[in-house]
């Protein structure tokens, strides 16, 4: 394999990782920036608004700019947003820094996936580009933990740190090693909104921001959650963190198998469903480690397992649009965890954090229903056969 495509990988998870990191170390952020947690949850809200908007703004602004060079470009503003975010002397500068990265981490998302697509051989694509889809999945595993375990040790600012080295480490490895490719036409925006024409296809997006919104209700604040209802410490949290990712990557796995086995739609209602209902059960499993961690590690598979079937309903539901239908499943994943992390933040500051996991539920019963209404709503267009994506797209 391309050793340029291993470092496209180590791209996609080092910016990966700088999303959601914050939300292990919340409490830490706002103890030194004396904001409360529930505004420090505006580091996640922001980060994925800008993310989920500007993926496809950013993509039609730049398509045509050369991938080598828009990628370069891309990992030194990221760096730069995470030294920024270090150094930052007050909570305004840190949610512009985190802005700052999130539209760098849009473009090294989208061209790292490009530039896999176009620096191996053709018979190698798909692996290829599953591997790229592999950092970003471990991102997402190991992302709040490592940010919990270096907070643990030394302070939030050196999670920041290190991801600014790390970042500087996989910019001089793709200046060296990876190859000029072309500019490729993009979807233009007009596009990208005319592919939501259909009220099948509305309402499957829809159903993604909803349950989105429904576990970064949660997620985003589990740190407090599970330190005013268990008191645990910052170690424990990192664990716990580690397992629900553990959890995700198992989930993945098994929304891919569901897929094969019966289709979609009925994937991911069945999947919806116990989504909520694990939701709905956590304020009743705090009452020990035991009975804590595997609702924990089931939470997480079914955060993870609708990814695949919803990907190949869009798929199947509209081919004639299926790459922008993907690009708009980003778009709608990350305005789901910014609205979910605001709304999570409004019950912390206005009510308790005890009472998010019941509004999480709520969204992802929503999110069940948004879904019924998408498969009884008729179908335009040819049928095409359904298409397995086992990783979700970041």
């Amino acid at each position: 394999m391309n050793r340029g495509i291993y470092l496209l990988v180590l791209a996609t998870f080092v910016t990966g990782t700088v999303e959601l990191v914050v939300a292990g170390i919340l409490d830490r952020i706002a103890q030194e920036l004396h904001v409360s947690i529930g505004m420090t949850g505006l580091l996640v809200t922001v980060y994925s608004l800008v993310f989920a908007l500007g993926t496809p703004i950013i993509g039609a602004l730049t398509s045509r700019i050369e991938r080598r060079k828009l990628l370069l470009a891309a990992m030194f503003v990221f760096i730069v947003g995470n030294v920024v975010s270090m150094v930052s002397p007050n909570f305004s500068i840190l949610i512009v820094a985190r802005a700052i990265t999130a539209a760098s981490c849009s473009v090294v998302v989208v061209n790292s996936l490009i530039l896999a697509a176009n620096i191996t051989v053709p018979d190698k694509v798909g692996r290829a580009m599953g591997l790229v889809f592999t950092g970003i999945s471990a991102s997402l595993v190991l992302g709040v933990p490592i940010g919990t375990l270096i907070a643990g040790l030394t302070n939030w600012r050196m999670t920041f740190a290190l991801i600014a080295v790390l970042g500087l480490i996989v910019f001089l490895g793709l200046w060296r090693y990876l190859p000029k490719v072309p500019p490729q036409p993009s979807a233009s925006l007009s596009k990208q909104i005319a592919a939501l024409r259909s009220s099948k296809i509305i309402f499957a997006q829809l159903m993604v921001a909803l349950m989105l919104i429904g576990h970064f209700t949660m997620y985003t604040y589990l740190s407090p959650f599970l330190q005013s209802t268990m008191g645990l410490s910052s170690g424990t949290i990192g664990i716990v963190f580690l397992l629900l990712g553990m959890g995700g990557v198992v989930g993945g796995w098994i929304g891919g198998w569901m897929t094969d086995k019966l289709g979609g739609a009925r994937s991911f209602l069945i999947l919806l469903i116990l989504f909520a209902s694990v939701l709905l059960l956590l304020p009743y499993a705090t009452t020990s480690l035991i009975s804590l961690l595997p609702v924990v590690i089931v939470w997480g598979a079914l955060a993870f397992a609708p990814a695949a079937p919803v990907q190949s309903y869009l798929i199947q539901s509209a081919p004639e649009s299926s790459d922008i239908q993907i690009g708009l499943f980003t778009s709608f994943m990350h305005l789901g965890i910014s609205i979910g992390s605001a709304v999570g933040g409004a019950i912390v500051n206005y009510h308790s954090v005890k009472a998010n996991p019941w509004a999480a539920g709520l969204f992802g019963l929503l999110a069940f229903l948004s879904a019924a209404i998408s498969v009884t709503r008729k179908q335009k267009g040819s049928r095409a056969g359904v298409h397995r994506i086992d990783n979700p797209v970041s």
